[in-house]
């Protein structure tokens, strides 16, 4: 007996409703992207975190009973909740890896060391939720009351978290977390490829097991959504088949950089003033392969950021593919 399959219908009708979510909280996301920014410390895990809130809002919109009368205080929720839990879990995770057996440890100790950092670089100075309610307080300027809504405790304890964390901060509050870096030489083949629109080299550069993740549009896992026509990679190297030629966009340009000591490919529109950043795909490794791409194409506040670094234009601010709902 096979699984049932999601009906087309239904996708589709999740994905317009998707794109119409996405379109009304945009006004938000600037402030959110700063909230989370501020909150991680880092210029990717504000990112991810950005992500995770939009997606978990979209998934809870259905289980809300009640009309959700302040978007922006909805998200900021949500962001918190999952950052206190995911800071929460790293420091769990790293109180018990000295007590694993070897058979049981994570496959490479830079990860377990990774975890280990950035647990401690959360935890050093403020609890989570001291953290939280200083940037809820700072970035946002909320009331007390509405702090304490926030986090789901008492006038009090914002207050007492409040006091403990404007006696503890200081410089080290917005420290990066340390990363594991792709090599180069596997990301300066992606772009050799990507340049002559060599799909079958592209393919070959995948984990089997890998996923392809363009922030805000797509989601795909393991090779048999790769190969697939339509997805990402035959995008990448088949702009607009479906247009005329002389009507067609032209071809990104692509180049990989070095950034904050990573290697990443940076695509660039060759035809409009400026010359501007349109896209920024990120790399993690196994085997010799890609085990995970990240897009950044519908991220406006991180191009920006890496843009502003680089001295480099951006392209116009888009959080999904722009078509009609």
């Amino acid at each position: 007996m096979t699984d049932a399959e999601l009906p087309d219908e239904l996708r589709t009708r999740a994905q317009r409703a998707w794109a119409r979510y996405v379109d009304v909280l945009s006004p938000f996301r600037p402030d959110l992207h700063r909230y989370c920014r501020k909150l991680t410390g880092d210029l990717w895990d504000a990112e991810d975190l950005v992500q995770e809130t939009v997606l978990r809002g979209f998934a809870t919109l259905g289980q809300v009973h009640g009309t959700v009368a302040n978007p922006r205080g909805y998200l900021v929720r949500i962001a918190t909740r999952l950052w206190i839990d995911t800071v929460r879990r790293r420091g769990t995770e790293s109180r018990r890896a000295p007590e694993l057996e070897p058979a049981a440890r994570p496959a490479a100790p830079d990860v377990a060391a990774e975890v280990r950092a950035a647990a401690g670089a959360a935890l050093q100075r403020l609890s989570p939720q001291e953290r939280a309610a200083l940037l809820l307080k700072e970035v946002f300027e909320m009331s007390l009351e509405e702090i304490a809504e926030t986090l789901s405790t008492s006038l009090g304890a914002v207050k007492s978290a409040l006091h403990r964390a404007r006696e503890r901060t200081g410089p080290a509050l917005d420290e990066p977390t340390p990363r594991r870096a792709p090599s180069v030489a596997l990301v300066d083949r992606f772009v050799a490829c990507l340049e002559a629109s060599d799909l079958p080299g592209l393919l070959a550069l995948m984990l089997d097991g890998g996923s392809i993740e363009e922030y805000g549009s797509v989601l795909e896992v393991g090779r048999a959504q790769f190969e697939h026509e339509g997805t990402w990679l035959w995008h990448s190297v088949h702009v607009h088949p479906d247009l005329p030629p002389e009507v067609r966009p032209p071809k990104w340009v692509n180049e990989r950089v070095i950034f904050r000591g990573e290697p990443l490919v940076l695509s660039f529109d060759p035809v409009a003033p400026g010359r501007p950043l349109m896209g920024i795909a990120r790399f993690e490794e196994e085997d010799g392969r890609i085990a995970r791409l990240r897009s950044y194409i519908f991220c406006p506040e991180t191009l920006r950021e890496v843009a502003a670094e680089l001295g480099l234009s951006t392209g116009p601010a888009l959080y999904r593919f722009p078509i009609p709902v």
